[in-house]
């Protein structure tokens, strides 16, 4: 079985950093802007623009997320963040994407043999964050 963290290395955090660029350039960041503000390289930026990377899941079908990713990019645009609290946020939405078990579904994809009924690792790694933010 994969670790939860080999997935959200893979697939959750990517497709938060792909809504989140796509936020950022909404709100009139430059490509390059985005590159140097959320820490990647401009090729990386690109390749999130054109669903090369990050699209395994759709962010903005799962509101509660998206309106995080939203708020981040707010932030961001507002300046208030630094480089580590900008990767803190989006490890901190990435826990909540899991907590609430929203991965099970790609992950049963992966792995057909695992039983998304009977698995609770996400929510049990994680559950500390949904009592923290809501």
């Amino acid at each position: 079985m994969k670790s939860t963290y080999e997935l959200a290395s893979k697939y959750v955090v990517p497709a938060i950093k792909r809504e989140l660029v796509l936020e950022l350039l909404k709100m009139g960041f430059m490509e390059v802007e985005i590159a140097k503000t959320l820490g990647l390289s401009p090729s990386l930026v690109t390749r999130y623009l054109k669903g090369e990377r990050g699209n395994s899941i759709n962010i903005s079908s799962y509101k509660d997320i998206s309106n995080m990713v939203k708020e981040l990019a707010s932030r961001i645009a507002r300046n208030s963040l630094n480089a580590y609290e900008v990767a803190r946020e989006i490890d901190r939405i990435a826990m909540i994407f899991m907590a609430k078990k929203y991965l099970c579904g790609l992950h049963s994809r992966i792995e057909p043999g695992i039983d998304i009924t009977k698995c609770n690792i996400c929510p049990e790694l994680y559950r500390y964050q949904l009592s923290n933010d809501f």
